[in-house]
């Protein structure tokens, strides 16, 4: 994200004592990092915009019951993938449905929707793909997270169900064992994970 995190404070305070413009530079900056995140967890892409626009109708009415949260980016992601699982349950209309059965944590990218992408990206970003699908749903969640957002391993644990540590070993094992697999083509390939 472009600010820091005791920036995105001052203006959540702004927000809550009623300036329209703090609540416009928290949307203009977290929606399309949001939906970014949502599609990877659903490919219904109208259910990502309908959880998003409810988030952030949610945040404008209820803006002065809502409590500080420690970190912005935090607080929109856990509430975004809550309101997804608890959405894709109902729409499944499965009580024995987990949120393990629910997240498939489909890898897509932002580039993709490029149209002016030159063929050379294109070959790369599916050579990408075709390494990440090798790893499970949730391991790729987690890289998503570590490597498109700004969130610390704590937050992460705290949005995938796992402590801070288990995360973090998670993600150094989930790239060793990428890099010992793949090799130096990984890592040319990494840096095209994720447009933000």
């Amino acid at each position: 994200m472009a600010r820091d995190r005791n920036q995105w404070v001052d203006v959540w305070r702004r927000f809550r004592l009623g300036d329209r413009f703090a609540f416009s530079e928290i949307y203009e900056e977290f929606a399309e990092v949001l939906f970014a995140y949502g599609i990877k967890i659903t490919s219904d892409r109208e259910l990502v915009k309908d959880c998003i626009q409810d988030l952030f109708f949610n945040i404008y009415r209820y803006n002065i019951k809502l409590q500080q949260p420690e970190y912005l980016e935090f607080y929109l992601f856990r509430s975004l993938k809550n309101d997804l699982i608890r959405k894709l349950k109902n729409k499944n209309q499965q009580s024995s449905l987990t949120d393990e059965n629910v997240v498939l944590f489909d890898l897509r990218f932002l580039a993709e929707q490029d149209n002016h992408e030159p063929e050379a990206d294109e070959l790369r970003i599916e050579a990408l793909r075709k390494i990440l699908q090798t790893i499970s749903p949730e391991k790729r969640e987690m890289l998503f997270l570590k490597f498109s957002t700004g969130l610390n391993y704590a937050e992460i644990g705290e949005i995938v169900g796992m402590k801070a540590d288990a995360v973090k070993k998670q993600v150094y094992r989930t790239l060793d064992d990428l890099r010992d697999r793949f090799g130096e083509k990984l890592l040319s390939l990494f840096s095209i994970l994720v447009r933000g």
